[in-house]
């Protein structure tokens, strides 16, 4: 079977390309990994137009099984991309075989880098995040570290001050680094506390929710009691699989034009995989949504 679309990820992006596509009557496959991406981890969310409250797994469900109220949109789960090639026709290899489309659309995600420890992915949702403004108003009266000590961790604790009891940056470098203006305004707040040159080792736990961190410096080991945890030490763009047929920025995120196409022709990509510059779940519905417009547009020409 030749698909007119074949969607490469089931985040927000993804599922709102195989609503627009599916509506548009167009035959589209959507191969994923996992349903939800980073929106199924993200906690409640508060932000989203029209719906006060929701859960991030929630949510995603909700968009998956409207996309399987679409005859014509097939959902293959746990069977996501490995390869991406073009010739006449797009043709996505995953390891139970290839598939054929006319278009494909790349809409694999981000990942957030992890610290790597033990309990980290058990405590996801428990008082570990890894979005301050998904997650910064659960931090309310409360005590929270950050993990870093980057763009991500600077602009998080300006977020976070406003709203915890307290804020501790615990940065393995031997200084913070981002914007001019964010680090003038964090070394003359007294409530956010530095500390550089640190490396945590441990997220301590108390009946299943976190309660602090353990730090070594200069050899030495040091605690601080947190109820909430914010881990911001970068993302990693899931487009490994298609450095080879588009292009990609420094960061490794795929360059899209205000059409999302990308260097290929055929390929279109969507979501926080390009170089758009704001990474939420509002806005990869809505970059899904214009890709699938595109995308039907350059059907019906060809």
């Amino acid at each position: 079977m030749i698909y007119d679309t074949i969607i490469i990820g089931g985040g927000p992006s993804g599922l709102t390309a195989a609503i627009y596509l599916g509506r548009y009557q167009r035959k589209v496959l959507l191969l994923t990994g996992d349903i939800g991406g980073q929106t199924s981890i993200a906690g409640t969310l508060e932000n989203y137009p029209g719906i006060s409250q929701i859960n991030g797994f929630e949510l995603a469900n909700n968009m998956l099984n409207q996309v399987k109220s679409l005859e014509n949109v097939e959902v293959k789960v746990a069977e996501p991309a490995k390869n991406i090639s073009v010739s006449d026709m797009v043709t996505i290899t995953t390891e139970k075989g290839d598939y054929e489309a006319k278009t494909a659309l790349i809409a694999a995600g981000k990942r957030h880098r992890e610290l790597g420890l033990d309990n980290e992915k058990s405590l996801i949702g428990k008082g570990v995040s890894y979005c301050a403004t998904c997650d910064g108003p659960f931090a309310k009266g409360k005590d929270v570290v950050i993990i870093g000590g980057g763009y991500a961790a600077t602009e998080a604790a300006l977020i976070l001050e406003k709203l915890a009891k307290s804020v501790a940056i615990v940065n393995i470098g031997k200084q913070l680094s981002g914007e001019t203006l964010t680090l003038q305004k964090i070394e003359s707040n007294p409530s956010i506390k530095v500390i550089n040159e640190s490396s945590t080792i441990e997220i301590t736990e108390e009946q299943g929710s976190v309660s602090g961190i353990k730090y070594k410096r200069n050899d030495q080991e040091f605690q601080i009691e947190a109820k909430m945890i914010f881990v911001e030490i970068g993302q990693i763009p899931n487009s490994e699989n298609f450095k080879d047929t588009v292009e990609l920025n420094k960061e490794n995120e795929i360059i899209i034009d205000e059409n999302n196409q990308t260097s290929t022709e055929k390929i279109y990509a969507a979501g926080d995989i390009t170089n758009i510059s704001a990474k939420q779940t509002i806005v990869a519905c809505g970059e899904g949504a214009k890709a699938a417009i595109q995308i039907n547009k350059f059907l019906e020409k060809n």
